[in-house]
């Protein structure tokens, strides 16, 4: 096996290739300062606050909404003098634009994906360099909190001229011939003004090396070069949520035997996939439940530090939880890595949610940049095993008053469940409905685009699963929210005794692959029919994970179904 310290690492080594810029900004509140002033402003005269983070967790800030304005300086390392140079933001709630020395690099609009600006040209190599960044929370979807800010990493990166963007691993066993089918799709780009000849080599630690590929490259071009290969299903160890087995794919591009770039990725082999109206991983029927998460706490709001991703997913587990849809939006790269290391399926989903959201649309480059840009990033966590393109979303040929809206809606999921597959064809897609089990014509669904059926039911399930299964048949069905008023607040919310029949019934349609409560947590909010505590006590914790009547009863039903 070849080794990262072969061919001139050290020389590759000799420069460090991300400086943090977490930490201490300073920080201003406000909707009525005009650009020209912020960008002359007095920054010593501002608050100041911690990168990552969300204003709205502090209480001087905890109701504003609006524009934020955090600024700071930093240096350049002289040996980056020759290196390509970027600064990164892992996510920025919710509309952003970023300044560099006063002048705008760009505008970002998302809230939940990371971005990046080329900053080589505009970079002061022998001064201090001023970075300003407006965050605006005003746009705001769903029940869950829009909390504000810069609520993950932010980071300068170096590299050489030609980098190795993704390395995009598809890991497919066949369980006919007992073979692994390796497809691996290297992203590669060239920041200089010559064309290239650059040679990629990988390796499985422990598995497999295979051949080394050869890409030219032209100047000022990015490509994508594609590596097949194969092993014997023998010699691996499946990824399973039992047997969470990871692998290290390592890969080194070097240009005339000089490494200019490395990649290392963790990565599980397995296959899901639906079989009739089951759920397959690796070739064996499983049915799994799950609770939804939602990204809050008093004290962290959505910024997801490590310790809180620990405790909260290990708590999942230990409850016989497996599978869930956990978040109307993606999820933060830590805590998908830690599902990848436990054993947690995931459903991610990109922000589009309900019947009036403005975003719903055919053919929306919006929604379609963040399913790209959520895909690419999470393309090599085994933990993500289907892709959603929205929630709650209400189709036409039902009895509903704007019938314009749920046309528009009828086409995006169809367009996207489309666009879904040009990006990625080796996991399931869905969307989840809550009109499926209503009256209408059959085609008022995109029906036979979707792998499953993923349904809310906050009424009978039961009776909605039927219904669904008669309209819809021949499909698995996963109930992705389940739920029957909000629990109430701890130690002695519970769930109801209707509630706690659903889930135990549910249990006897073989269709119904597994359910998810929502949700684990009690979770900030203002939306209609939040109690005046301020959060939506629909948890089987509180916000403050202090553990309700309810939990100890979700944990005997969901023992009950792996009986």
């Amino acid at each position: 096996m070849f080794s990262c310290k072969d061919n001139n690492s050290a020389e590759y080594d000799d420069y460090q290739k991300v400086i943090s810029l977490n930490g201490t900004w300073q920080f201003l509140a406000s909707n009525k300062i005009q650009t020209k002033d912020i960008i002359k402003a007095p920054y010593s005269e501002w608050d100041t606050i911690q990168v990552p983070g969300n204003w709205d967790t502090h209480e001087r800030y905890s109701e504003y909404v609006g524009k934020g304005y955090y600024q700071r300086e930093f240096n350049i390392p002289e040996n980056w003098k020759d290196k390509q140079i970027r600064i990164k933001f892992d996510a920025v709630y919710e509309r952003s634009k970023v300044w560099l020395n006063g002048t705008l690099l760009g505008e970002y609009v998302g809230g939940y994906l990371p971005f990046e600006f080329n900053i080589t040209n505009q970079i002061k190599l022998k001064e201090p360099n001023s970075i300003l960044v407006e965050a605006d929370n005003t746009y705001k979807r769903g029940a869950w909190w829009a909390w504000g800010g810069i609520s993950r990493n932010v980071s300068l990166e170096a590299n050489e001229d030609v980098r190795l963007i993704y390395q995009h691993i598809s890991s497919v066993p066949n369980f006919e011939n007992n073979k692994v089918q390796f497809i691996v799709k290297y992203k590669i780009e060239n920041n200089s003004n010559k064309e290239v000849v650059t040679k990629v080599k990988s390796n499985i630690l422990g598995v497999a090396e295979p051949e080394e590929i050869s890409v030219n490259i032209n100047g000022g071009e990015t490509k994508v070069a594609v590596l097949k290969f194969t092993e014997d299903l023998s010699n691996v160890k499946l990824w399973h949520f039992k047997t969470p087995n990871l692998y290290e794919f390592s890969s080194i591009l070097t240009i005339n035997g000089k490494i200019i770039d490395k990649k290392t990725d963790k990565i599980g082999i397995r296959k899901f996939e639906v079989k009739g109206e089951q759920f397959y991983l690796n070739n064996k029927a499983v049915r799994m439940n799950g609770v939804n998460r939602v990204h809050d706490h008093p004290d962290f709001g959505n910024t997801e530090p490590y310790h809180l991703i620990k405790q909260d997913m290990l708590d999942i587990k230990s409850l016989g939880c497996n599978f869930s849809r956990l978040m109307h939006a993606p999820l933060s790269e830590n805590l998908l890595k830690f599902c990848d290391s436990i054993g947690f399926l995931v459903v991610e989903e990109i922000p589009v949610w309900g019947d009036d959201d403005e975003q719903a649309f055919p053919n929306n480059p919006l929604t379609e940049r963040w399913m790209k840009e959520m895909i690419e990033r999470d393309f090599n966590n085994p933990s993500v095993v289907a892709w959603s393109v929205g929630n709650e979303l209400r189709n036409p040929g039902e009895d509903w008053s704007d019938k314009a809206l749920t046309k528009a809606q009828y086409g995006y999921v169809d367009s996207m469940l489309d666009y879904v597959v040009t990006l990625d064809n080796t996991r399931l897609k869905t969307y989840v409905t809550i009109t499926s089990y209503r009256k209408g014509e059959i085609g008022t669904e995109p029906y036979e685009k979707v792998d499953f059926i993923s349904m809310n039911s906050y009424g009978n399930a039961p009776v909605l699963a039927e219904k669904t299964h008669k309209k819809f048949p021949g499909k698995p069905i996963f109930i992705s929210e389940i739920g029957i008023g909000q629990i109430g607040a701890a130690p002695h919310g519970k769930l109801s005794d209707e509630l706690v029949d659903y889930l135990k019934e549910l249990k006897t349609y073989p269709y119904v692959t597994g359910v998810s409560l929502w949700s684990y947590n009690d979770y900030r909010s203002n939306y209609k029919g939040t109690p005046l505590s301020g959060f939506r006590e629909w948890g089987i914790v509180d916000a403050r994970r202090n553990k309700k009547e309810a939990y100890s009863q979700l944990k005997e039903i969901y023992k009950y179904w792996q009986e």
